[in-house]
């Protein structure tokens, strides 16, 4: 007789046929849902979004604006992972679409619609240069809505006419730099942080050793917060006449305002010129449709192109005819050793595509464009030889600074032969730090220990026992010889001597009009002026600009221009979720520290560069 399965066997026949069951339904679900993608895509590829003479360009000022998209997880996506993240919309994309509608007979105007708009005050000063380029053809530039709060109002400032819901209001708040401060809830779990640092503005580890911010942290914030709250404010006032009360945010100015206004934060936008006038919503769009007129084929629709559909029509491609290019890399977030992914700047991976722009004949400059805060010594070390390999090969690098060209981003730009910044830049946070934690008060707590044999000291460290006194005066010596390189770096790249970078180095932060004078950077300037300058310096005349930039795959682009077209449809956040990404933002330095994996544990890292809201 055969022998009959054991109870065990049964359970585990039992599990794999649970699992390979699991695993058949994901395979279909994505099967499947990428056949009805590819249907879909394929039927609405015969057809291009419809564009008439006269079209409203509709841009919903709604997502984080990014440098370069972020990796897309085709299963996390299909099974709507993704759902409560806010979408990414690419600079890039967004400045050339503006700048194409103003070319565009077919565009009447644009209207632009608040939303959740994340943006560090360099991208809006970006676009706010793109809509002034625009707004030279002649054509109408319209800001309508409900609520509007201070990002989307600065790019407001630039529209001829600001229409809002008389139930509706804008909130001017002012600027500042928090995070969140650690060490009393270390004590309490009782783990040690051990903290070695050069630069007395190096502040990112006071998290996990203070519950306070320092006294030069505080110093250094306030200056930087000032300079670019200053930024905001002059651009906003150029762009309208406006109560100054309202562009000096306190509790008192608000109290008086709202009471000149009876209560009302409509009439309180109103009657200090934030906005032109109120209206509901049926209003707003009878006035659009007075404006633009309706749609060809149903008279009830406005004539209006959204702007994913626009910008696919509007899209840059390659001059083939011209052989010249100037490379494009971006090295956006986090300096990561090893391969990362899309929107982390990885020391093997970012290393691949300057190498890739070294190796392409027809590449004869390249402007790096960085916007990180920084991160691993290592692989930041790793890319500037890659920036001194192009250099050896007769090809110009260029560095051109977005919102944070901090600490490892401004190692990465100092080799360059030009540095350009802007204005609201935040750069510096020259200082290197190497922490970590360690459990021993934890572990006795517990009642947990360790014990064991080793041919060496080094080999009996262990984290759960107290740390040996002989390893901090080896690390800070680590410590000391890194931050050296790193200002004689300064020195010799930037042709300043030792002691004045020393002064205006020590970890602190500084803008990019400070960093004009002191000679940390030699221009302030957009992208587009790092690119002629690279070209200058290559002497090239006619010349075509190329993105060298991490390759999406198939699945992963299949995903991303899903989730385009249905973003269109998607609503406007919720209160709730936008508190949810209030969060996660106050979180980013703890998700930040735990991606971390310089293989020596020394970094050259600016978090606080990230806080800025």
């Amino acid at each position: 007789m055969p022998k009959r399965p054991s109870l065990i066997g049964r359970f585990f026949r039992l599990i794999f046929s649970v699992i390979n069951g699991f695993r058949r339904l994901v395979l279909n679900v994505l099967f499947f849902g990428i056949l009805a993608a590819i249907i879909v895509s394929l039927g609405s590829d015969s057809q291009s979004p419809s564009l008439q003479n006269g079209a409203a360009l509709v841009i919903p000022l709604n997502g984080i604006v990014v440098e370069e998209l972020s990796e897309v997880d085709p299963v996390a996506a299909l099974f709507g992972q993704n759902s409560e993240e806010p979408q990414e919309i690419l600079l890039s994309e967004l400045l050339h679409t503006i700048q194409q509608a103003g070319k565009d007979d077919r565009i009447g105007g644009i209207v632009l619609k608040p939303g959740n708009l994340g943006a560090g005050l360099s991208k809006l000063e970006d676009i706010g240069h793109a809509l002034t380029e625009y707004k030279e053809s002649g054509k109408p530039l319209l800001f309508i809505g409900g609520g509007i709060e201070q990002t989307n109002y600065y790019l407001a400032s630039f529209a001829d006419n600001i229409t809002i819901n008389s139930g509706g209001g804008v909130a001017i708040e002012g600027l500042g730099m928090s995070r969140l401060y650690y060490k009393e809830a270390l004590d309490k779990l009782q783990i040690t942080t051990h903290l070695y640092r050069v630069g007395k503005y190096k502040s990112f580890a006071e998290s996990y050793t203070r519950n306070d911010m320092s006294d030069p942290a505080r110093e250094a914030s306030q200056a930087v917060i000032d300079d670019l709250w200053g930024s905001y404010v002059d651009t906003v006032s150029s762009n309208r006449d406006i109560d100054p009360r309202v562009l000096a945010p306190s509790l008192d100015n608000v109290s008086q305002l709202l009471e000149e206004s009876d209560n009302d934060t409509a009439k309180m936008a109103l009657s200090t010129g934030l906005v032109d006038q109120l209206a509901t919503d049926i209003e707003m769009r009878a006035g659009l449709m007075q404006t633009f007129g309706a749609d060809e084929d149903d008279e009830h629709q406005l004539n209006a192109i959204g702007y994913r559909d626009y910008a696919s029509l509007v899209a840059t491609s390659s001059n083939p005819l011209i052989e010249d290019k100037i490379a494009i890399v971006v090295a956006k977030g986090t300096i990561l050793n090893g391969d990362q992914p899309p929107g982390t700047i990885g020391g093997v991976s970012t290393a691949k595509l300057l190498r890739e722009a070294r190796f392409d004949e027809q590449v004869k400059a390249v402007v790096l464009r960085v916007d990180s805060g920084g991160g691993s010594a290592y692989a930041s070390e790793q890319l500037r030889q890659e920036v001194l390999a192009l250099q050896a090969a007769g090809k110009p690098v260029v560095a051109s600074m977005g919102s944070v060209a901090a600490s490892g981003g401004y190692w990465i730009s100092a080799s360059a032969d030009r540095i350009f910044a802007q204005e609201d830049t935040i750069t510096g946070s020259i200082g290197i730090i190497s922490m970590f934690q360690t459990f021993e008060k934890a572990a006795e707590f517990v009642g947990v220990h360790q014990d064991g044999v080793a041919t060496s000291d080094i080999r009996e460290i262990s984290f759960i026992e107290p740390l040996n006194e002989k390893i901090g005066p080896i690390v800070q010596r680590l410590m000391d010889k890194g931050y050296h390189d790193f200002i004689s770096l300064v020195s010799q790249s930037r042709g300043l001597d030792l002691a004045t970078v020393d002064s205006v180095a020590q970890g602190r932060i500084w803008s990019g009009i400070d960093a004009l004078e002191l000679g940390l950077v030699d221009e302030i300037g957009s992208l587009d002026q790092a690119i002629a300058a690279a070209a200058d310096l290559a002497s090239i005349g006619s010349y075509d600009t190329k993105v060298i930039s991490h390759e999406l795959t198939p699945e992963q682009e299949l995903i991303r221009e899903i989730l385009n077209s249905v973003s269109v449809y998607m609503p406007e956040p919720s209160t709730d979720t936008k508190l949810l990404w209030q969060l996660k933002g106050l979180l980013k330095p703890i998700e930040a520290q735990l991606r971390l994996n310089d293989p020596n544990n020394l970094y050259y890292l600016c978090v606080e560069c990230d806080n800025i809201r």
